[in-house]
């Protein structure tokens, strides 16, 4: 059964990029990734799983299968991650057809991306704003930290729609939200930027990548986690260096 095989790969292989790309720790993919096939019919599932490809072999159909696959495109979206394991757990101990739960993982995904393209720049504006109001933001701050972050995040999405390197994209992104704050200065001179630029970062800043790449680490999987770490880090920089760039060209220019 060639074509039941591939579609039970394909099924492993998918399921498996849409959790690395969504945030998921590497422990849970290949957990799925094993549930998943499991209850379609595979008797044997060895898979791995890193920042960047997924490696799988099956034994199912009295054949073994194995494919690779390279993940190119990374992002954070949990409610995709809590889709996929409430599937995952909803067809344990039955005997399902590769085609119609590859066919479940589809709908997930486009009506989880639906969501985050509607839902995600009023979330940011909400979240900003919270934030900027912790750090101390009041009056004008803080409808001006609510529009520069819903204009940050539609700008970030564009700026990856466009497949450019992650790192510039999040330059550029940090950029936007420097130059956006310190432009609202031009209406609302009195009005302290800083609190406003915070606010509006908060959506760019790589939280869960971070605490994905310690969790990681403290379940063993040591590559997985120092490189999430390091692409924290070096993600966390780039915002830092955007905001920089545009505060020291005000600052120099537009003063």
């Amino acid at each position: 059964m060639p074509d039941k095989m591939e579609q039970l790969l394909e099924l492993g292989l998918f399921a498996g990029t849409l959790l690395l790309g969504s945030g998921a720790e590497i422990y849970r993919v290949e957990n799925t990734i094993y549930h998943l096939l499991s209850a379609c019919g595979a008797t044997g599932v060895d898979s791995i799983a890193t920042p960047t490809a997924i490696h799988i072999s099956a034994y199912a159909y009295g054949r073994v299968g194995t494919r690779v696959r390279r993940i190119e495109q990374r992002s954070t979206n949990l409610g995709r991650v809590a889709a996929i394991n409430t599937l995952s757990r909803s067809l344990t101990g039955q005997q399902n057809n590769p085609a119609t739960v590859l066919g479940q993982l589809q709908a997930i995904e486009a009506d989880t991306e639906k969501n985050l393209v509607s839902l995600g720049p009023w979330a940011a504006a909400v979240g900003g704003t919270a934030f900027a109001a912790l750090f101390g933001a009041q009056g004008w701050e803080l409808p001006a930290t609510a529009i520069v972050a819903w204009l940050v995040f539609q700008s970030s999405s564009y700026l990856r729609r466009l497949a450019i390197p992650g790192l510039l994209a999040d330059f550029l992104a940090g950029f936007f939200a420097g130059f956006c704050a310190l432009a609202l200065t031009l209406v609302l001179p009195a009005m302290p930027y800083d609190r406003v630029i915070l606010g509006a970062i908060m959506s760019l800043v790589p939280g869960v990548l971070l605490t994905s790449g310690v969790r990681d680490v403290l379940a063993g999987d040591l590559l997985s986690g120092i490189v999430r770490t390091n692409d924290a880090l070096f993600t966390a920089a780039a915002i830092a260096a955007g905001v920089g760039a545009v505060l020291g060209w005000w600052i120099k220019w537009m003063r």
